[in-house]
C-alpha cells in the first residue's frame, strides 16, 4: 500500500520536541512529521515516517549531539528502532524488535543507544546502533516517563533514571566483565518535595562527569552519590524584596548544560553559572517573558537555542556589554482555528483563520501571502464560487472579506450585532446564517451592490430551543438544513436523528419541514455546487459505524435516500468532507472515495487510503484540493499539516453497497412529517417602521389608563383587607393576577369553606399522633445519645441511664476490626463448641484442671494450683458484661500497647465489645426501673382515687349519722420530672389546619373550638360513656345511702298514743329498720377507716419498694461507672505515658537539630572569622605601607627640598605643616577620607565621584587656596614653590589615606571582636544545648524504666496494675519514687565499695603471684650461679688474670675515671657543634623571614600597582572610540591586503621574468628571420626594465 505523501509545511510543532541532530542541525516534530533546520544556512528538510520501509509512525525520538544522526521507535507493538542520517535521510542502521514498546531512547556521545522499555518492567536496554546488537538488558520496574533518563558524556556513560512517583533518582554504571556487560546500581538518591514542579527537566551532567540538579527554587545542587545527598552549589540572589518573595515560591525550573556551565531558567528569569576556582559564579542573567519557552538546548558549537510555543526557535545572544537577548531565528506559524479553500483564485493557496485574523497561505511553501486583522475571530466560511470569506468574532461581529488576488484582500463591510459570540457560520450567495453562543440561529442578508450586511431576523422559535442542534448547513437559496436531536441534554459531538428544513422568502413566512432520518448520523457534508443547484447532494456518516449514506434534496423539498455504503475504514467514521471526491476520516486513517471511477458504476464505490492513523490524533477537518494534489489536515490542537499527495491511480479498494428499504429502481424518499409556517418580521423593518397615533387612539389610551387605575385601586383595597385579616404580607400578590376567572374560582372556593374546614380538622385530629411522633423524631434525630433519669418518689435518690448511640457508627470500627481475628470470628460465628479449660495458675479464680481417668491412682492426692482463668478480652462468656470486665485477669495493663494505632484499635474494640454492651445491660435494668416507677405512679394514682372515694363515703356517713364532717386531707400525687421523660403536648388549632379561612372575625366561633376538636376525636365516645356510667352508679349509690326508711303516713297524722295495733307493729318495724340502718352506717364507717389505713399502708409500701429499687440501682450505676472509668483511666494513663515518651523523643530530636544547626553556624562563623583575620592582616599591611610612604614623603621634603631653600627653611617647614582649620570629626569615615585623597591626587578616575560634605569641600578649597602662588614667600622662586606644593599635596593625601586605613583597621578590629563574641556565644549555646540534650536522654530513659502503676482499691474506685500476674501484688508495699531513688543510690554506693574491695583483692592476688614468680626466678638464678661456680672452679686461670681479679676494685676505679672524663669531653664537643648549627640555622631563618617580609611588601606594592593599572586600563577602555579603532583596523587590513597583493604580483613577475625575456628574444629572432630588412625596435617602444627585476634574473 503506497500512502507516502510529502510534507509541505506545518503551522505549529509539538511541544518539547526540539533536539540536536549533530552540532549544526535542530529537529522538531509534529506527530510523525519532522522538520530539520540547518542553523548555519537555514535550510529546511522534512521527513515523515508512515510506511513499513520508513517506519510506522514515531513513538519516541532522539538525536545525536556530535553526529548528524537521529533515531526513532515505531508506535506498533514490538517496534523497530531506525537510525537515519542527515541530510540525505538515508537509513543508517536499524535495531530489530526486542521490547513490546519503548518509553524513551537516548544517544550516548559515541556509538551506544540507550532505550527504556514500557510497562510493567521498564527495562533498560543498551544497544550498539552501528551493529544493531544488544549490549545489555536489565529490568528496573521503575515507571519512567519520556525524557526520564539522563546520560553522561563519557564513552561508557552513567545512566540516571528518574522515579517520578517516589521522587528519587537511580544511578547506574555500565560494567563489563570479559565479554558480558551489566548495569550496576550505584546509588539511589531521594530528591524530596522541593523537586515536584521541576522533576521533568531538573537533571544534567556536568563537564566533570558529576550529576547536577535544580529544585523548584532555582538552586543548583550536585548529587553526591557517595553521601547519598544533594550538595548546594549555587542559588540565585536578589536585592528586591518582591523578587525575593517571588523566588521563595516554588516554581518549575529547568537545567541545561552549556559550555562548562549550566543554564538555570524558569518562566521569568534565566541564569548562566560557570565554575571558576571551584565555585559556581553567575556569568549573566536574562530577565524577560519566558513563560512561552518550553526548553533551552545547547549544542557542541557553544550556541544556546530556546524552543518557544507553538514551535518558534530563538537563539540566546550575549553582546559585548553582557546584555542577553532572545533573537528569533526560525519562526513558525500561528494556531489555526479552521481553514477554507477559496474559489475564484488562480493561486494554489488556502485561507486559514486564527485568533488574530485571516491569512492566505501558499500551499507549496507555507508562505503568508496576505493577512487581514480580525481580532477575536471564531468562525469562518467561504462563498461557493467567489473569492469571498465571511468571519465571525467573539464580540458578535460579521466581517466580509474579498480577495482580489491571493495577496490583495479587501474588507468589504463589517456588521456589529447585539448578540452573543459567534460559534458557527454558513455562507451561500446572498445569505449568511450563524449560530451564537446561546445556540440561537441568526440570518444575515448580504447585498453586493453596494456591499452591505443586514441582520435580517433571528430564528428563535420555542421548538428549536428545546432540541439539540447538531449541524446546520445553508443550501441553495434561502434554505437552511438543521440536523437535530430531540434530546436537549445531549453533549457534543453527539448525533442527529431528524432534519428540519427551513426556508423563507419575501412574504415574511418561515417554513419548517421536519424529516425523520432513517439512522443516527454523526457528521454531514454537502457536495460543492456547480452553477445553480437543481439537486443538493448530502453525505451523512452513520454514528459509530463504518457506513455513510447519500441523500438528495430536490427543489420540491423532497429528501431522497440514494445509497448506503460500507467503507473500508478500520474504525468508526468520525467525519467527512467533499470537494470533487469524498474524504472520510477515522482513528484508523483517511480515505478518499472517488465520485467517478472506471471500475465502478456507482459513485463513491472505489476508495484509497491517503493516510494511516498509527496513533491517536483528533482530526477536525480534512480537505483534498486542486485535483487531489494537496491534502490538508486540521487537528484539534489547532495544528494544520499540508502534504503533497502521490498518484491516486493505484492501490485502490472497493466499498460495499448496502441495500435500501425499497427495491432497486424505486426511489426511497424520507417521509416529511410536519410542515409548519410561522410569520417573522425582519429586524430591518422593525427599525424602519415609525408608529403614528391619531387623536382617537390617544383618547382610547387615556380611557384605558383610567380603567387600569380604578382596577388598581380596587385590587389595592382587596390586598389591604387581606393583610388586615390574615396578617400575612408575603405571597399575597400572586393571588391577584387581574384575572376575573380566577376571582370567580376564588369565590367558589369561599363557598366550599365549611366543608374544607371540617375535612381539614378531621385530617389534623387523625394525624395528631403521627405529627407528635414526627416532631419527636425531628427533635431527637440529631442527638448523638439521649439519657433519662429515674427519681425516687418523695426522696432525693435518683440515677440516670447510660448514653448510647442511637445509630451504631461502624466506620471507625471497620478500619480496625481485622485485628485479633480469632476473637471476632468466634464472636460473629457464635461458636457453641466446648473449649478445653485452660491450665490453672496460682491464686486464680478458674476451675481446677480436669483429670482423665487412669492418669493417676485414686489414692494420690492431686494438688491443684489455683490461678487466673484464661479469658478472651472481647468475648463475654458469662451472663453479665460487668462481671466479665471486673474479672481479675482484665485488671492488668497490656505492655504491648505502644503505638497510637494499637491504642485506637484497642479503644474501638473496648467501646464496641465491652462498653456499649455494658451500658445496654444497665439500660435494660434502667428501663425496668422506669417501667416500675410508671406502674408505681399508676398504682399510687389509683390508690389516691380509692382514698378520695373513701373520704367521700366517710363524710357521707358522718352526715347521715348527724356527726361533724371533716375536710379530706390533701393526698400526695407523684409525677414524672422533666428529666425523666420527653413530654410533648400537641394541640391542634385553626393555625395548623390547611384550610383557607377568609371569614370575618365575628363569624369565627372561638368558643366552640374545643368542641370541634373533641367532636371528631375517636376516643371521645369511649371517654363520654365511662364518665356517664360513673356518674349514674355514683348517683344510684348516693340515693341508696341517703334514702331513709320512709315514715308511715300515720306517723305524720297521728300521735304515738293514737296508733292502733297494726300501726304500732308498723312503727316498731320502722324503728327497728332505722336502728339497723344506723348500725350499718356506723359499721360501714369503721370499715372505711380500716380501708383508709390499709390503703395508706399499701401506698407507702409501693413507694418504699420503688425507692429501694432506685437505691439499689444507684449503687449499681456507681459500680458500672467505676468499671467504665477504670478502663478509661487505665488507657489514659498508658496514653499519657506513651505521649510523654513521644514528647521526650521530639524534644531530643529538637535539641539534636539545634546542635547540628549550631555546628553549621559555628563552621560558618569560623570561616568568616578566618576571612576577616586575613582581611585584618591585609589592612594592617596596607597601613604599614602607607606609613612608609608617608615617612618617605617627609624625608624627601627634609632631605631634598629644604637644601634648595636654606634661607627659608623655618618658614617652609611651617608652611609644610600648615592645614586648614576645620571642626573636628569632619573626616569620620573611610569613604570620605579616600575620596578626599583621590581629589587631592589629581589623577583621572572613571568612577562616579562620591558627593562629599560641604566641610570637606571647604577643606579642599582651603588647600587649593594655600597652593596659590600668592602664598609663596618672597624669597622662594616659583619653581621651588611648585615642587613644594606638590610635596605638600602628597603629604596631605598620605595623611588622609592613613586616617582612612586607620578607620578600616578599627572597623576590622571591631568586627573581629563581634565575631569572636558571637562565636563564643554559639559555643556556650552549644554546651547548654548538649547539656539539655543529655538531660532529655536521662529523662527519657527514666520514663522508659519507670511506669506509673495503677492499683484497684477495695471499693473498686480507681485503677489497676502494670504487668505480671495479679497474685504478685498480694504482698506489695507502695513506695515513693524519691525513696526508691534513695535506695538505689545506697545500693549504688555499696556496689562501688564492693567493686573497690574486689579491685584491692585482685591487686593483692596479682602481687602475690608476682612475688611467687620472683621467688622462682631467684631460685633458678641461684641454681645457675652454682652451676657456673662449679664450672669456673674446674677452669685453669693464668697469673695475670688472677692478679687482675685480685686487684679488681682498683682496676675498676681507674677505668671508671677514664671513661667518665672521656664522656664529659665528648658531650661538651657535641653541645658546641649543636650550638653552632643552631646559630647558623637561626641566622638563615631570620634572613628568610626578612626576605619573605620584603617580598610580601613588594607583592603588596605590585598588587596595588596592578589594581591601579587595571583601573587605568578600564578607564582607557571606556574612553576608547570603537568606531575609530574599527576604521583604523579596517584601513590597516586593507593596506596590508594591498601590500600582500602587490608582493604576490611582484613575486610572480620576478619568478616569470626570465621566461618572458627568453620568449621576447625568440620572438625578436623570428621577426628578424622573417623580416631581415627591419631593424631592431626603437628604445622608446619598450618601457625600461627595473633594476630589481634585472638583478633577480640569473
Amino acid at each position: 500500500m503506497n500512502i507516502t505523501s510529502t510534507v509541505c509545511w506545518c503551522n505549529i510543532w509539538d511541544k518539547d520536541t526540539l533536539v540536536n541532530v549533530g552540532p549544526d542541525v535542530l529537529c522538531q516534530r509534529n506527530g510523525n512529521a519532522m522538520k530539520f533546520v540547518h542553523m548555519q544556512t537555514k535550510a529546511v528538510t522534512f521527513f515523515k515516517a508512515e510506511t513499513v520501509s520508513t517506519g510506522l509512525s514515531i513513538s519516541c525520538f532522539a538525536g545525536h549531539n556530535r553526529f548528524p544522526l537521529f533515531a526513532f521507535a515505531e508506535v506498533v507493538l514490538r517496534p523497530n528502532i531506525y537510525i537515519y542520517r542527515y541530510p540525505d535521510m538515508a537509513k543508517f542502521s536499524s535495531i530489530p524488535p526486542h521490547m513490546m514498546s519503548y518509553t524513551d531512547i537516548r544517544f550516548s556521545e559515541l556509538d551506544l543507544l540507550i532505550a527504556v522499555g514500557g510497562y510493567p518492567d521498564y527495562c533498560l536496554c543498551v544497544f550498539n546502533y552501528r551493529t544493531g546488537t544488544l549490549v545489555l538488558e536489565q529490568f528496573t520496574n521503575v515507571p519512567t516517563v519520556e525524557r526520564g533518563i539522563v546520560i553522561s558524556f563519557t564513552s561508557l556513560p552513567s545512566i540516571i533514571q528518574l522515579n517520578k512517583q517516589d521522587m528519587t533518582i537511580i544511578c547506574y554504571e555500565i560494567c563489563t566483565v570479559e565479554k558480558e556487560s551489566f548495569l550496576y546500581k550505584v546509588a539511589e538518591v531521594e530528591l524530596g518535595k522541593k523537586f515536584l514542579k521541576s522533576c521533568n527537566r531538573c537533571l544534567s551532567f556536568g563537564e566533570d562527569n558529576t550529576l547536577y540538579a535544580t529544585n523548584d527554587f532555582g538552586h543548583l545542587l550536585s548529587v553526591d552519590v557517595a553521601c547519598f545527598a544533594l550538595k548546594p552549589q549555587w542559588q540565585p540572589t536578589s536585592e528586591s524584596d518582591s523578587v525575593t518573595e517571588m523566588e521563595k515560591m516554588p516554581r518549575s525550573h529547568g537545567l541545561t548544560y552549556h559550555k562548562s556551565g549550566f543554564l538555570i531558567w524558569n518562566s521569568t528569569t534565566a541564569y548562566y553559572v560557570k565554575k571558576k576556582a571551584g565555585v559556581f559564579k553567575l556569568e549573566w542573567e536574562f530577565e524577560g517573558r519566558l513563560n512561552e519557552v518550553v526548553r533551552f538546548l545547547s549544542n557542541n558549537n557553544g550556541e544556546i537555542y530556546a524552543e518557544r510555543r507553538p514551535g518558534h526557535i530563538d537563539q540566546v545572544v550575549v553582546d559585548r556589554n553582557g546584555t542577553v537577548s532572545l533573537e528569533a531565528v526560525v519562526p513558525t506559524g500561528k494556531p489555526v482555528i479552521t481553514f477554507r479553500v477559496v474559489q475564484g483564485l488562480k493561486d494554489e493557496c488556502v485561507c486559514v483563520l486564527h485568533d488574530e485574523g485571516v491569512a492566505m497561505m501558499d500551499l507549496a511553501k507555507g508562505n503568508t501571502l496576505c493577512e487581514v486583522s480580525v481580532p477575536g475571530a471564531t468562525a469562518m466560511c467561504n462563498h461557493r464560487s467567489l473569492a469571498l470569506v465571511v468571519v465571525g468574532t467573539l464580540d458578535a461581529s460579521i466581517v466580509l472579506i474579498h480577495f482580489e488576488r491571493a495577496s490583495l484582500p479587501h474588507v468589504l463591510c463589517d456588521l456589529k450585532m447585539e448578540t452573543a459570540a459567534v460559534v458557527g457560520i454558513e455562507f451561500n450567495d446572498s445569505w449568511v446564517v450563524f449560530q451564537d453562543q446561546m445556540k440561537v440561529l441568526h440570518v444575515v442578508q448580504v447585498d453586493n451592490r453596494p456591499h452591505k450586511l443586514t441582520h435580517y431576523f433571528e430564528m428563535n422559535p420555542p421548538e428549536l430551543s428545546q432540541v439539540f442542534i447538531h449541524t446546520f448547513l445553508l443550501a441553495d437559496g434561502p434554505r437552511l438544513m438543521v440536523f437535530i436531536n430531540r434530546d436537549h441534554s445531549m453533549k457534543r459531538p453527539g448525533f442527529a436523528t431528524e432534519l428540519w428544513l427551513y426556508n423563507w422568502g419575501k412574504d415574511k413566512r418561515l417554513h419548517r419541514r421536519e424529516y425523520i432520518l432513517p439512522k443516527q448520523y454523526g457528521f454531514f457534508c454537502v457536495q460543492p455546487p456547480v452553477g445553480r443547484w437543481a439537486l443538493i447532494e448530502i453525505v451523512a456518516t452513520e454514528y459509530n459505524t463504518l457506513n455513510f449514506d447519500q441523500f438528495a434534496l430536490n427543489e420540491k423539498d423532497e429528501l431522497q435516500w440514494i445509497a448506503s455504503t460500507k467503507s473500508g475504514h478500520f474504525s468508526y467514521i468520525l467525519g467527512a468532507g467533499m470537494t470533487k471526491h469524498l474524504v472520510t476520516w477515522s482513528l484508523g486513517g483517511i480515505l478518499v472515495h472517488f465520485k467517478q471511477h472506471k471500475r465502478a458504476k456507482k459513485p463513491f464505490m472505489i476508495c484509497r487510503f491517503l493516510n494511516l492513523g498509527m496513533q491517536t490524533e483528533y482530526i477536525l477537518r480534512v480537505k483534498e484540493c486542486f485535483n487531489s494534489k494537496y491534502l490538508i489536515i486540521l487537528l484539534a490542537n489547532k495544528s494544520m499539516r499540508v502534504m503533497r499527495l502521490p498518484s491516486l491511480a493505484d492501490f485502490v479498494r472497493e466499498n460495499v453497497a448496502l441495500p435500501l428499504p425499497t427495491e432497486e429502481g424505486i426511489p426511497c424518499f424520507v417521509e416529511q412529517i410536519i410542515h409548519k409556517v410561522d410569520m417573522f418580521v425582519p429586524l430591518s423593518q422593525r427599525q424602519e417602521v415609525k408608529e403614528e397615533y391619531t387623536r382617537a387612539d390617544l383618547a382610547k389610551r387615556e380611557k384605558l389608563f383610567t380603567i387600569i387605575k380604578d382596577f388598581a385601586a380596587k385590587v389595592t383595597a382587596l390586598i389591604d383587607y387581606d393583610i388586615s385579616k390574615t396578617g400575612k404580607t408575603q405571597g399575597i400578590f400572586k393571588k391577584f393576577c387581574f384575572h376575573y376567572r380566577w376571582l370567580d374560582a376564588l369565590t367558589e372556593e369561599a363557598h366550599k369553606l365549611c366543608a374544607l374546614e371540617r375535612e381539614s380538622l378531621e385530617r389534623a385530629i387523625a394525624d395528631q399522633s403521627r405529627i407528635r411522633d414526627w416532631i419527636l423524631r425531628l427533635v431527637t434525630r440529631d442527638a448523638v445519645s439521649i439519657n433519662y433519669r429515674v427519681r425516687s418518689i418523695f426522696a432525693d435518690a435518683n440515677f440516670e441511664s447510660f448514653s448510647v448511640r442511637r445509630k451504631v457508627e461502624m466506620s471507625e470500627f471497620d478500619k480496625y476490626r481485622f485485628y485479633d481475628l480469632e476473637d471476632h470470628l468466634r464472636l460473629s460465628l457464635g461458636s457453641f463448641e466446648e473449649e478445653e479449660p485452660p491450665a490453672p495458675a496460682a491464686g486464680g479464680h478458674g476451675p481446677p484442671a480436669a483429670i482423665e481417668d487412669g492418669e493417676v491412682d485414686e489414692e494420690e492426692t492431686v494438688e491443684v494450683v489455683q490461678g487466673l482463668r484464661e479469658l478472651k478480652p472481647f468475648v463475654v462468656e458469662g451472663p453479665s458484661v460487668y462481671e466479665h470486665i471486673m474479672a481479675p485477669v482484665f485488671q492488668l495493663q497490656d505492655k504491648n500497647l505502644v503505638t497510637s494505632n494499637q491504642l485506637f484499635n484497642y479503644n474501638c474494640k473496648i467501646r464496641f465489645y465491652l462498653n456499649d454492651p455494658l451500658k445496654q445491660e444497665f439500660n435494660k435494668l434502667f428501663h425496668e426501673a422506669q417501667q416500675l416507677k410508671q406502674d408505681t405512679i399508676d398504682s399510687v394514682m389509683n390508690t389516691n382515687v380509692v382514698l378520695n372515694k373513701i373520704y367521700d363515703n366517710m363524710n357521707i356517713m358522718l352526715r347521715l349519722l348527724n356527726m361533724d364532717q371533716f375536710k379530706p386531707p390533701e393526698l400526695t400525687v407523684p409525677s414524672l420530672a422533666k428529666d425523666e421523660v420527653i413530654k410533648q403536648i400537641m394541640e391542634v388549632d385553626d393555625s395548623e389546619v390547611k384550610a383557607i379561612n377568609r371569614r370575618k372575625p365575628k363569624t369565627i366561633d372561638t368558643g366552640g373550638k374545643k368542641g370541634r376538636l373533641l367532636l371528631w376525636s375517636k376516643e371521645f365516645w369511649a371517654r363520654a360513656l365511662i364518665v356517664m356510667m360513673d356518674g349514674v352508679l355514683e348517683k344510684l349509690w348516693e340515693e341508696e345511702i341517703k334514702k331513709d326508711i320512709p315514715e308511715p303516713e300515720f306517723m305524720q297524722k297521728k300521735q304515738p298514743h293514737e296508733f292502733n295495733l297494726e300501726e304500732q307493729k308498723i312503727f316498731r318495724a320502722y324503728e327497728e329498720a332505722v336502728h339497723l340502718l344506723e348500725l350499718d352506717r356506723r359499721k360501714y364507717l369503721r370499715i372505711l377507716h380500716e380501708n383508709e389505713e390499709k390503703t395508706l399502708a399499701l401506698k407507702a409500701s409501693q413507694i418504699l419498694k420503688l425507692n429501694q429499687r432506685v437505691a439499689e440501682l444507684m449503687i449499681l450505676k456507681l459500680k458500672y461507672d467505676f468499671a467504665l472509668k477504670q478502663g478509661q483511666l487505665r488507657m489514659l494513663t498508658l496514653e499519657k505515658i506513651n505521649f510523654g515518651r513521644v514528647q521526650m523523643r521530639k524534644r531530643y530530636n529538637m535539641f539534636r537539630k539545634d546542635i547540628d544547626k549550631l555546628n553549621d553556624y559555628m563552621t560558618r562563623y569560623s570561616n568568616l572569622l578566618d576571612f576577616y583575620d586575613k582581611a585584618f592582616l591585609d589592612v594592617k599591611t596596607r597601613l604599614e605601607a602607607q606609613q612608609t610612604r608617608d615617612r618617605a614623603v617627609e624625608r624627601q621634603f627634609r632631605s631634598q627640598f629644604l637644601p634648595l631653600v636654606p634661607h627659608a627653611t623655618h618658614e617652609m617647614t611651617k608652611l609644610f605643616k600648615k592645614r586648614p582649620k576645620l571642626p573636628g570629626k569632619v573626616f569620620n569615615s573611610v569613604l570620605i577620607c579616600m575620596e578626599a585623597s583621590n581629589k587631592l591626587s589629581g589623577k583621572p578616575s572613571h568612577r562616579t565621584p562620591f558627593p562629599l560634605p560641604d566641610d570637606v569641600l571647604e577643606f579642599l578649597n582651603y588647600l587649593a587656596e594655600f597652593d596659590q602662588p600668592k602664598q609663596c614667600p618672597p624669597n622662594v622662586d616659583p619653581k621651588s614653590w611648585d615642587a613644594f606644593v606638590k610635596l605638600r599635596r602628597q603629604k596631605t593625601e598620605s595623611e588622609l589615606r592613613l586616617k582612612g586605613i586607620g578607620y578600616q583597621l578599627l572597623d576590622s578590629q571591631a568586627l573581629l571582636g563581634v565575631l569572636n563574641k558571637d562565636l563564643a556565644a554559639l559555643k556556650e549555646s552549644k554546651i547548654l544545648t548538649q547539656r539539655n540534650s543529655e538531660d532529655s536522654i536521662q529523662t527519657y530513659l527514666e520514663k522508659m524504666r519507670n511506669m506509673t502503676i495503677q492499683l484497684t482499691l477495695t471499693m473498686g474506685q480507681v485503677e489497676v496494675s502494670v504487668m505480671g500476674q495479679f497474685t504478685k501484688l498480694s504482698n506489695t508495699v507502695l513506695m515513693h519514687v524519691d525513696d526508691i531513688n534513695d535506695v538505689n543510690r545506697q545500693i549504688q554506693e555499696a556496689g562501688n565499695k564492693k567493686i573497690k574491695a574486689m579491685q584491692r583483692v585482685a591487686v593483692f592476688r596479682r602481687q602475690v603471684i608476682f612475688k611467687e614468680w620472683e621467688h622462682k626466678l631467684y631460685k633458678a638464678n641461684i641454681a645457675y650461679l652454682k652451676y657456673m661456680l662449679d664450672a669456673i672452679e674446674k677452669c685453669k686461670v693464668s697469673m695475670e688474670f688472677l692478679n687482675i681479679l685480685r686487684n679488681w676494685e682498683k682496676v675498676k676505679t681507674e677505668r671508671q675515671k677514664y671513661i667518665a672524663g672521656a664522656i664529659e669531653r665528648v658531650i661538651e664537643q657535641k653541645i658546641a657543634v649543636f650550638r653552632k648549627n643552631i646559630d647558623r640555622v637561626n641566622i638563615k631563618i631570620d634572613a628568610v623571614k626578612a626576605q619573605t617580609l620584603e617580598i610580601k611588601r613588594s607583592n603588596h606594592a605590585i598588587d596595588f600597582k596592578i589594581e591601579r593599572i587595571k583601573v587605568d586600563v578600564t578607564f582607557q577602555n571606556t574612553l576608547r572610540d570603537t568606531m575609530m579603532e574599527d576604521k583604523r583596523d579596517r584601513e590597516q587590513r586593507e593596506r596590508m591586503s594591498q601590500i600582500k597583493t602587490h608582493r604576490q604580483l611582484m613575486e610572480n613577475v620576478r619568478r616569470n621574468y626570465a621566461h618572458v625575456l627568453e620568449l621576447q628574444t625568440i620572438l625578436e629572432l623570428l621577426r628578424l628571420r622573417t623580416y631581415p630588412t627591419l631593424g631592431p625596435p626603437l628604445p622608446q617602444c619598450h618601457p625600461p626594465v627595473p633594476e630589481h627585476i634585472l638583478s633577480s634574473v640569473p
